[in-house]
């Protein structure tokens, strides 16, 4: 099996469909780092030790906790549905460096999450648990002091979300190649649709991608991000029309109640105008008319 290189992949992959979980919902429309096999990584020798990792494969699909990933075959899916949290990557996949010290001066926090990971070198296995940093480099940086380091970024995650088996996974913020740091640009990260909950399944529904801000079926998944980004916009188009429509007859009934108002007083004034006496005698309302016309006059009622 052929991994792609840092510059191989130009653009995110798309989760599928996966026949055997016919009602399952998805945060993101991509599947957890670039669909690279979260359980080779235990079976492979580190990266120093030329350890090469594998782009799992779509056909061998699972959604888990609202995000998809892929394996190389079924052996290996197998593995990840028995035991997930022992094969999901430590704190969402994203690099461990920067969950564990990167806090002043960086944007990173439960709605801005990175930071970028790197699925080719920047990974290792420590203490038996799936661990990624940006680049090798970092890998080193952060294994230099694991113990400590380990802590903090355990700690961090834990103050995030509750729990270390919990919280969001990684699936476009990577250090390298065309994708590279994604999830610092406004327009290509991902909305924080992890912090709400997923849609439920109805009984059609295949299954439902909550990224971005919305909800999209799943077929096709290749028309995933352009169906989300055209229901957006035609749903705020509706709104602004039929707040238009309301003001308009908002404006309208405010109007009509105006020229009401003004008939209303004038025929009153002129009813307690017009004699005779008794006429007047009766209009209760008639020093209230000339008030509001200005007028200031003395009335016989003997």
């Amino acid at each position: 099996m052929t991994t792609p290189g840092k510059y191989d992949i130009t653009e995110l992959p798309l989760v599928v469909h996966v026949p055997n979980q016919p009602c399952h919902s998805l945060y993101e429309s991509n599947p957890v780092l670039l669909g690279f096999d979260v359980v080779e990584y235990h079976f492979i020798p580190s990266y120093k030790e030329g350890g090469v990792p594998v782009q799992g494969l779509s056909q061998y699909a699972f959604n888990f906790e609202g995000y998809q990933f892929w394996f190389k075959n079924e052996s290996n899916r197998n593995l990840f549905i028995n035991d997930p949290w022992k094969y999901a990557p430590a704190w969402g996949g994203f690099c461990s460096w920067g969950v564990g010290l990167e806090v002043q001066g960086w944007p990173w926090a439960t709605d801005f999450l990175g930071p970028p990971a790197g699925p080719w070198d920047g990974w290792s296995i420590v203490d038996g648990k799936l661990i990624f940093n940006i680049w090798e480099s970092y890998t080193d940086r952060f294994l230099a002091d694991k113990d400590a380091n380990m802590k903090l970024a355990q700690d961090r995650w834990t103050k995030w979300w509750g729990r270390l088996e919990a919280g969001p996974f990684n699936t476009r913020c990577i250090g390298d190649g065309p994708l590279k740091n994604w999830c610092l640009e406004d327009d290509r990260r991902p909305s924080p649709a992890w912090l709400r909950p997923l849609p439920e399944c109805n009984a059609t529904a295949v299954t439902n991608v909550s990224g971005n801000g919305g909800n999209v079926d799943a077929q096709p998944f290749e028309n995933a991000d352009k169906s989300l980004t055209l229901r957006m916009h035609s749903s705020k188009k509706w709104v602004g029309v039929l707040c238009s429509l309301l003001g308009l007859f908002f404006l309208i009934f405010l109007v009509l109640g105006l020229i009401k108002k003004k008939r209303t007083n004038t025929v009153l004034y002129s009813s307690c105008k017009a004699p005779p006496k008794e006429s007047r005698k009766n209009c209760e309302l008639c020093s209230f008319s000339d008030k509001i016309h200005g007028e200031s006059r003395t009335t016989d009622l003997e």
